[in-house]
This record gives structure tokens, C-alpha cells and sequence, in this order.
């Protein structure tokens, strides 16, 4: 769904697209709208600090994404068609019905060199395809979320893959990484299973997920931002404190384990549930699984913004 820029001329790359990013790198693409103070909904001051990384091409956010796949996000259709959704919870449901893998490239498509007349023909890259996870996790950055509609996709019970993209918002795009433990040390024992590029080869669980952002800087075919070597350390003396079942901190209560999510009781069970349960509540309509993922984010159950903990 993109084309990439390679050193061959085309007609392609100077109009369309190409000269529509420049003029918008955000695709239409734009913040949210938050409540008043005094109303329910998402509010401005609850938002999750991000990264102040600009491109050098564009000069627009760049949150930590690789810069040739970030270009190849803003070149894709997709991405574009993305600035018709407005809300929080209608990405979320984009999210349910599109994501079955978050690999930053399509895979198979990162690394393999192209040739003959059509290697620099829109959609034909050695580059790779950006990866639909990636695209929706970029509409996610743009929107600003606030730290409780971060919450609830890290509770989220419909879609491992709902919950494996708010886990990267916040390993590629979180302004302090002092806060990556607080966020993710909840869910180290969460056993949801997905697969990462979509196939049985990767199989996974959200809690051996979560401890690989933390631990590992490649990512299929991608680099995640290195940890300050500090923070790394002390999340490697957490790790091996947490498998020995030594702990010299209380449960944290950031990103999820516990408390409820705000849902009446549809379903959506809130922190580091079984995999069953949140395959239950895959036969609701879309604006069941709205209200849950808006659940958090309207401050209900135990993901209220009373909870805060270590300023996450």
C-alpha cells in the first residue's frame, strides 16, 4: 500500500502522494478532543508524555519510529483513510478488526531486494510494507492518548493484539523510560497468547511480550530506542527479583493488574486476565467493545486516575 523512494526518477515521487506528505506528514491525521475538566471524557492533562523527536525531513513528531518505515506509513493509503477516525474508540475497533500481527513490516516483505522494471513501481520496495500494527500505532501517537486510554488497551479484553499495540506505544514513544517498569511490571505473568507475526512460529504470551520490550532492542526487523543504561540495569535486577519471587517494592498498579476497567460487567474483566474469558466477549457489537475500551479512559472501575503510581 506505499510506494518507497529509491535513487530512480519517477513521476511518482515529486506529485500525489509524495508532495501530500509534505504538506501534511500527519495524512489529516490530527489530535483529539478533549473533555473539559469538569466533564467525562479523555482530558488533555491526563495525556502520556511523548518523546519530542522530530524527522529531519518533515520536521513532524517522529515518535521513535524508523525513519524509512515511518515515510513508508505516511506514503500508504491506509494511513490517510485512518484521519476519518476521530475518536479513541473508533481506532480501537479499526484496531480489533485489522491487526492479526505487530511486526513493524508486513511479513516477508522486509529485507527482500526487488528488480527488473517494477522495482520502483508504488507498492514495490526492498524496503518492505509497513505493517498494519505499526500504521494504527502511529494514528495512536497522533491522537495523544491520556494515560487512561492507555490503560484500558493494555486491559483491553477483546485482542492480544489491541493490548501488544499499547505496550508499544509506550516502549517506542514514552518521554521517561523510568516509567517502562511501572507500566509494564503488572502484566509479567500475563499468559493471553498471540502471535507476533502472525503465524504459530511466534507464538507468545503477553507477559513473556512485555519482558522482551524490556530486555531485547530488535525487533523484527526493526530497532526499538535503547534504554538509559540505568534503567536498563535496574530493570534487569527487577526481572531477576520478580523470577526468584523476591520483591522489595508493593504491586504496582499503572498499567493494569486488578483493578477493574471500568466496564460494567460485559465482559471486559480489567487487568491480567485468562485468554478465554476475553475471547468471550468477541460476539459483541462494535459499541460494546467501545464502552470498554472507553472505560478506563472515562476514569471508571479501578483504572481511575486516582491510582496513579510513581507518576505513570
Amino acid at each position: 500500500f506505499f510506494f518507497w523512494p529509491s535513487m530512480t526518477h519517477n513521476k511518482y515521487f515529486f506529485s500525489g502522494r509524495l508532495e501530500a506528505v509534505r504538506q501534511d506528514p500527519a495524512g489529516g491525521n490530527r489530535t483529539q478532543e478533549y473533555a473539559e475538566p469538569n466533564e467525562e471524557g479523555p482530558h488533555e492533562a491526563d495525556v502520556v508524555p511523548l518523546v519530542k523527536i522530530a524527522d529531519p525531513v518533515h520536521g513532524a513528531p517522529a515518535f521513535n519510529i524508523n525513519p524509512m518505515l515511518l515515510e513508508g506509513i505516511r506514503m500508504g493509503d491506509r494511513f490517510w483513510e485512518l484521519a476519518k477516525l476521530t475518536t479513541f474508540g473508533e481506532v480501537v475497533d479499526a484496531i480489533f478488526y485489522e491487526v492479526k500481527y505487530v511486526t513493524p513490516w508486513v511479513p516477508g516483505t522486509h529485507g527482500k531486494r526487488s528488480s527488473g522494471m517494477q522495482s520502483a513501481v508504488r507498492g514495490v520496495s526492498n524496503a518492505g510494507t509497513p505493517g498494519i500494527a505499526y500504521t494504527m500505532l502511529l494514528k495512536l501517537f497522533l491522537l495523544r492518548l491520556t494515560r487512561d486510554q492507555v490503560r484500558s488497551l493494555l486491559r483491553h479484553p477483546d485482542s492480544p493484539y489491541i493490548r501488544a499495540i499499547g505496550f508499544l506505544y509506550l516502549r517506542l514513544g514514552l518521554y521517561d523510560f523510568k516509567e517502562l517498569w511501572a507500566w509494564f511490571q503488572p502484566y509479567l505473568g500475563d499468559d493471553d497468547q498471540f502471535f507476533i507475526d502472525g503465524t504459530p512460529a511466534t507464538a507468545t504470551t503477553i507477559g513473556e511480550f512485555v519482558r522482551r520490550l524490556m530486555t531485547d532492542q530488535d525487533f523484527f526487523g526493526d530497532r526499538l530506542p535503547r534504554l538509559p543504561v540505568l534503567v536498563s540495569r535496574q530493570i534487569e535486577d527487577k526481572l531477576q527479583k520478580a523470577a526468584s519471587g523476591v520483591t522489595d517494592e508493593p504491586p504496582t498498579e499503572a498499567g493494569g493488574g486488578g483493578g477493574g476497567s471500568g466496564c460494567d460487567g460485559g465482559g471486559c474483566d480489567g487487568g491480567a486476565a485468562g485468554a478465554s474469558s476475553r475471547r468471550a466477549a468477541l460476539s459483541r457489537p462494535d459499541s460494546a467493545r467501545r464502552d470498554c475500551g472507553r472505560g478506563a479512559a472515562g476514569g471508571g472501575g479501578g483504572g481511575g486516575a486516582g491510582e496513579t503510581v510513581r507518576g505513570v
